[in-house]
């Protein structure tokens, strides 16, 4: 096997020295003609031993000073090699710091990721089901309902969850003075996390508009569903369960988990983990969020409960995209969010994307122009 030659290499200062060192060698042995014959014509007529002392004499003052810049050299060489391999030592030794760090950082990532789906997982709510029982009791016919109770629980709940505020928004809207759509979804949101019963929510008309609703939209003893219509759209109402009591025992630490999973990965320092490695992190906890979480969290924005998701400080919905997959379609009809989002502003991008847009539907809008 061929080995390549290391080759030592000289910096301007040691080239100097070798340089001067030759020269004081190469003048040690030319000196005795130099100094004896040339110069003074001084014939020493075979006397070796005057011969020998002078040019011992002569050359050794030249050799000794070539010697201690070849020693010097050594040295210089000896302490540039320890310093190159002090900064090689700090390298490594930050590099390993920075492997270790991001190791705890990973560590402590898929830790928080797995009690947020903890979390979820502990989210639920009891649908009660009526169901009609016939039968013939001493030659006449009879008519029971029963009950069955069936626990919903995890990612689905959400898709309730939506229905039941959506509902609320719509109550609002008919009910509130203001014609602002915030402030609709921020009664309603009051409503949904805190429930009727709660002292902080506003007893205005829409809260007696809102009781009175609970009492006229539940299931009849035959099983019957209500339906109410929700914006120009007839909707099923999801009323089996009891609703308007509030939902903060439940959401309330699953939010806060969220947003500091999310901030955890947000605030590292770029050196330690870099924007596009944020953001891919991000997509791993966003793809635990379905549609309906995403838009769950929109409104807790909204509304004003969350305001700390989106703000001067915290661009977690704009620059680290974190409701990337909701539309306009999955919202109520009177939130547009082009209106709420710039989407043409230029949020923090991913360099190695050539469109990174704020929602997933821009894509979709993009892929039907190019076709």
């Amino acid at each position: 096997m061929d080995r390549k030659k290391k080759r030592i290499k000289f910096d301007r200062l040691s080239k100097k020295i070798l340089f001067v060192s030759l020269i004081l060698i190469i003048i040690a042995f030319i000196s005795p003609i130099i100094f004896t014959k040339i110069h003074t014509g001084i014939e020493f007529n075979g006397y070796t031993g005057v011969i020998g002392d002078t040019i011992g004499g002569i050359m050794n003052p030249f050799i000794a000073i070539a010697g201690i810049l070849v020693t010097f050299l050594a040295f210089y060489i000896q302490f540039e090699a320890n310093k190159q391999q002090r900064i090689l030592f700090r390298k490594e030794f930050n590099q390993n710091k920075k492997a270790l760090i991001h190791s705890k950082f990973e560590n402590q990532f898929y830790e928080m990721l797995r009690l947020h789906k903890e979390n979820v997982n502990e989210i639920s709510i009891t649908e009660t089901i009526n169901y009609i029982k016939r039968g013939r009791n001493s030659g006449h016919s009879s008519i029971t309902t029963d009950k069955i109770y069936n626990v919903i629980s995890g990612r689905e709940v959400f898709q309730y969850f939506k229905v039941e505020f959506e509902i609320l928004f719509y109550l609002a809207k008919t009910n509130c003075v203001s014609r602002e759509p915030k402030i609709w979804v921020n009664e309603a949101y009051a409503v949904f996390f805190h429930g009727l019963q709660n002292d902080n929510i506003n007893k205005n008309v829409f809260f007696q508009k809102v009781s009175k609703e609970k009492e006229n939209h539940y299931e009849d003893g035959f099983g019957e569903t209500k339906y109410l219509k929700i914006g120009n759209k007839k909707t099923r109402l999801e009323l089996r369960f009891d609703i308007f009591n509030g939902h903060s025992s439940q959401l309330a630490h699953y939010y806060r988990h969220l947003f500091q999973t999310v901030k955890y990965i947000t605030k590292q320092s770029d050196d330690l983990i870099t924007y596009e490695e944020k953001r891919n992190y991000l997509r791993i906890l966003r793809s635990q969020l379905s549609n309906e979480e995403q838009a769950m969290l929109f409104y807790n924005w909204l509304s004003g409960f969350g305001k700390n998701w989106e703000n001067n400080s915290n661009k977690f919905f704009t620059d680290y995209r974190m409701i990337h997959n909701i539309y306009q379609e999955l919202i109520v009809d009177e939130i547009v969010l082009e209106s709420i989002f710039d989407t043409n502003r230029n949020y923090l991008k991913e360099e190695n994307r050539e469109f990174d847009p704020l929602f997933e539907y821009q894509d979709w809008e993009r892929d039907k122009l190019d076709s």
